[in-house]
């Protein structure tokens, strides 16, 4: 039989952790916005936020009040000296590894490339990255180490499977190796998670709690928000958005299957796609950064689109059309209230994001009773840079890391 009940000492962690993330995230400022917010006695909120100043991990700022009189009010804040957090994203082109506040401000940030050329040393690259943050950081407390990775990916042991186009890298044990090296916390979880949470936190996912996050890259990938809190499986296996069949009977996957939604709508399949028609090398972004500006244009009556530009338009408009399959499919089971779409999802002008939503309405089962809303991500491209800290933010957040 499971345990259920809560000791004491697990109870003043999660309080702990609670307060942290509603002063972290701007949900709360004063004593008196947490004691409302969490129906914690004000004697309770006034003794952890007093240790949190004690602790380095607050500090006390009077608000300058514009009208009336009386005393101003004392805000809290997180403390500058507050621990800080290393984040490692490991994605199919390059690693990130970041060290960042509580408040996901990113102050320090490295970079590498993954290719073939260096894919059996790839651990030993992370490890000497963290390394060199860790004498960036130096006198700065540090809370642990968080990890954020490309799918397919084993949560519960932090390990790496068999990503496609991963340059043959497969069973990496990434959270093993740093636990190994550094000897202090650390968390994994899939870089769709990441960005999930912290879109939850932080973000555009803030004044919801059921929601889908979309990342459009090189693959698809997806993290859920139910409740409030990421879904995990209890397999420890990840959601895989990109990998659901569209087309039985379609374009064949990487994956070994057919049909997938990644194979359609992709920033990478959408490039070489864009490229094909128009005899253009250029990114994804620069091709929608181009039809976007042709958007206006033509919006603002001032010219029509010319031929490279409808090809274009077309493109964008089955990918959204894809898309709103690949929404359908999610929600129908899921029933979230948004869809939020990053990474290269972020170029993708709202036009055609609001035809995905459109269509996607117009298929839902519940259709006649309510409606959901596609937008971007609040962190524009680097939501999955932002998200490698995420796993760690959670178990802050939650108390794991209080005594």
């Amino acid at each position: 039989m499971s345990k259920t009940g809560v000791n004491n000492k697990l109870l003043k962690q999660k309080n702990r952790g609670l307060l942290l993330k509603l002063i972290a995230t701007g949900e709360c400022s004063s004593r008196i916005e947490l004691a409302q917010k969490t129906g914690l006695a004000k004697m309770t909120v006034s003794n952890i936020v007093n240790e949190f100043l004690e602790n380095d991990m607050l500090e006390e700022r009077e608000k300058v009040q514009t009208e009336g009189k009386g005393r101003n009010p004392i805000q809290l804040s997180i403390s500058p000296r507050a621990p800080k957090l290393i984040g490692v994203h490991l994605y199919r082109e390059g690693c990130n590894v970041i060290l960042c506040d509580l408040q996901l401000n990113i102050l320090r940030k490295f970079s590498f490339p993954v290719t073939s050329a260096n894919a059996e040393n790839l651990m030993e690259q992370i490890l000497d990255a963290i390394d060199r943050m860790f004498v960036e950081a130096k006198g700065e407390r540090i809370w642990g180490i968080s990890i954020s990775a490309l799918g397919p990916s084993d949560i519960l042991r932090g390990k790496i499977l068999k990503p496609t186009n991963f340059c043959g890298i497969q069973d990496l044990e990434l959270k093993r190796e740093i636990e190994l090296r550094y000897q202090m916390p650390v968390y994994f979880d899939s870089e769709s998670n990441g960005a999930a949470i912290v879109e939850k936190y932080y973000g555009n996912g803030s004044d919801c709690e059921d929601f889908i996050y979309v990342v459009l890259a090189n693959g698809v990938g997806s993290g859920l928000v139910v409740g409030g809190k990421l879904y995990t499986s209890i397999s420890g296996m990840t959601c895989e958005f990109g990998h659901v069949s569209i087309n039985w009977k379609g374009r064949p996957c990487n994956c070994g299957s057919r049909g997938c939604l990644e194979t359609y709508i992709s920033s990478k399949v959408l490039e070489e796609k864009m490229q094909r028609v128009t005899g253009e090398i250029k990114s994804f972004r620069e091709f929608c950064q181009e039809i976007d500006l042709a958007l206006k244009r033509e919006q603002n009556r001032e010219t029509e689109f010319n031929g490279k530009e409808k090809q274009i338009d077309l493109i964008l408009r089955e990918m959204a059309e894809y898309l709103s399959c690949g929404i359908t499919n999610f929600s129908n089971g899921l029933n979230p209230q948004k869809i939020i779409i990053g990474h290269d999802g972020y170029w993708v002008p709202d036009q055609y994001l609001r035809l995905a939503e459109e269509q996607a309405n117009e298929r839902l089962l519940t259709r006649r009773y309510r409606k959901i809303k596609v937008m971007k991500s609040h962190f524009q491209a680097e939501g999955t840079v932002f998200g490698c800290a995420g796993a760690l933010l959670t178990a802050i957040f939650e108390g794991k890391l209080f005594e």
